[in-house]
This record gives structure tokens, sequence and C-alpha cells, in this order.
């Protein structure tokens, strides 16, 4: 009979253990039941949904893409209403893995850091941010002035459930450290997101796809001017070569033998490959820092 009674106890010492336990893998209605059904003066209104890659379209029609080119599994939505008929939409998005939640958030980044979840930004009528592997949006239809609060405190509240923390892409950690520019730092696979980020050629002149990583990045320099790094890796150097062949052909005809070319806006451009790592430098102020960058990324992104 004790022995009954001490087992029953420590089910339920479990119990309450897993009831406060964040959520960290599984469908993401999971989340509907931990989420907070009010928060200020608005009040969740409509059923939750759930979207996955094949009803994504569903839901966004003309925006899919941008999730679909990472490795999106589900979305969980909630929308919240005032007293005045204004809304908050909550999406919770499931991408896979942590590097890929970040990879989502660092492809648009341009507002003001708001210390949330593992890194976040607030703009008028929209919180964007990332923990583990998920990432998350919260947008207002209606005053965004007076849904300010409400936007924060629902991030808040939703953050402290998707952890634990996740780590960043490896190629993230690995780019030079002296005058990168974090904010501007953005991971992705394919063409879509490059020529959101940066435009090259209206063709997929690197040979992008789901299988490549890829990290573009801003640096300062001297003077205010700046450079921009892309490193790509590929499955195997063959392919990293491939792609240095055809950025050379289409971007670079005039590239040296080590590279490199002044290009029409009158920055410097160089191209690299060591082993499947491809390293691309534009707008740089001379050939020696657009090829010196290149090498140093190759160097650390081995």
């Amino acid at each position: 009979m004790v022995f009954f009674i001490m087992t029953i106890a420590k089910f339920l010492a479990a119990a309450m253990i897993l009831a406060f336990v964040p959520l960290v893998r599984g469908a993401v209605k999971d989340l509907g039941p931990k989420l907070p059904k009010q928060v200020l003066d608005w009040k969740s209104s409509g059923p939750d949904e759930t979207y996955d890659r094949k009803t994504l379209y569903d839901y966004m029609d003309g925006g899919a893409e941008v999730y679909l080119a990472f490795d999106f599994r589900e979305v969980f939505v909630r929308k919240y209403a005032d007293t005045v008929g204004d809304e908050l939409v909550l999406d919770i998005y499931d991408m896979g893995s942590s590097a890929e939640a970040f990879g989502m958030f660092s492809c648009d980044r341009q507002d003001p850091e708001v210390r949330i979840g593992q890194g976040s930004e607030y703009g008028p009528g929209l919180l964007r941010f990332w923990r583990g592997r998920y990432f998350v949006s919260v947008t207002v239809s209606g005053n965004e002035d007076t849904a300010e609060k409400a936007v924060l405190e629902l991030g808040r509240a939703v953050a402290p459930l998707l952890g634990p923390d996740g780590a960043p892409p490896d190629l993230v950690g690995r780019l030079p450290a002296p005058g990168l520019r974090p904010e501007k730092t953005a991971y992705f696979h394919n063409n879509i997101h490059l020529s959101n980020r940066y435009f090259i050629s209206p063709d997929n002149i690197l040979n992008l796809d789901e299988k490549t990583a890829c990290v573009f990045a801003e640096y300062g320099a001297t003077g205010g001017a700046t450079a921009r790094l892309l490193v790509v890796k590929y499955p195997d150097g063959a392919q990293a070569a491939a792609a240095a062949t055809s950025f050379r052909t289409s971007f670079l005809p005039g590239a040296d033998a080590e590279g490199a070319a002044r290009t029409e806006n009158k920055g410097w451009c160089a191209v690299k490959v060591r082993g499947n790592l491809l390293a691309a430098v534009f707008e740089a102020s001379s050939r020696d820092s657009a090829l010196k960058l290149a090498a140093e990324a190759l160097r650390l992104a081995k």
C-alpha cells in the first residue's frame, strides 16, 4: 500500500512538472492550451488554425514560397480582438530546426531589437522573433499604437513556451568578425532569398537550391563604405566549382586570375572556392580587401 501511494505521488509530481515543460517537438496545435486566451484587453477570437506545407497557400497565397524555401513544417494561428474590433494575429511557425528558424527571422530584419526570444524586432504593427525551432510573428490589423503593449506582452508570454534555445547555423558563427554587422546577416538556401536580400541576376547563376546553405553578411569599412559577403556550402566540391565558373561567366567575365574584378558600380568583386565552399564579395573598396575577405571567409568556414 505504501509503495502504491509513493508511486501515485511520483506520477502526480511528474505530471505537474510536465505541465510546465515548454513545447519542443510535436504538432504546433499542442501549443493551443498553453497560450493565453486574453492579453490585456485583447481576447482570443474565433477558432485556432493550423497549416502545413500542403495547405500553407490557403493561408498566405503569394507569400508561402518564402517559408517553403526553408524546412517549414506547420504554422499555428490564433487571432485576438479588442472591444473596438481591431485584431492581432499570432503565427507560430515550426521551421524544423533552430538553424531554419534563425534563417526565417534573419531574412527580413529592419526594426529595433526588443529582447524577446533569441532574437527579435518590433516595428509599428509587427513583432518578429525566434526561439529554438520556432519563428513567431504578431501582426496588427487596426490601430498600431494602441496595440503595441498587447503585441509585446503576447510575445513575452509565448517565447518561454518555445524553449529550449537553439543554435544558429554553423556558417553564421564562422564569419570573419572584424567589421561584421550581425543585424544584417541572413541565412537561407535558395535564390529566392538571395534575390530578396541582394540581387545578382534574374537567373540562378550560383545554382542554389534546398541542398545549399548560404550566409549573406554586410561589413563596415573605413569612411562608411560597406562590403558584402556571400558564403555558400554545396553538397560537394564539384558543385561549388561549377557554381564559381557560372558566376564568373555571367557576373564577372573580366575577372583576373585570382577571381577579382571591378564592377560597373565601381566596387570590387571577388569569388573564390575551397572544397565545397564558395565565397563571393561584392562592393568592396579595393581589390585586395575583396580577395582578403573572401579568403578569410573560406578559411574560417571549413
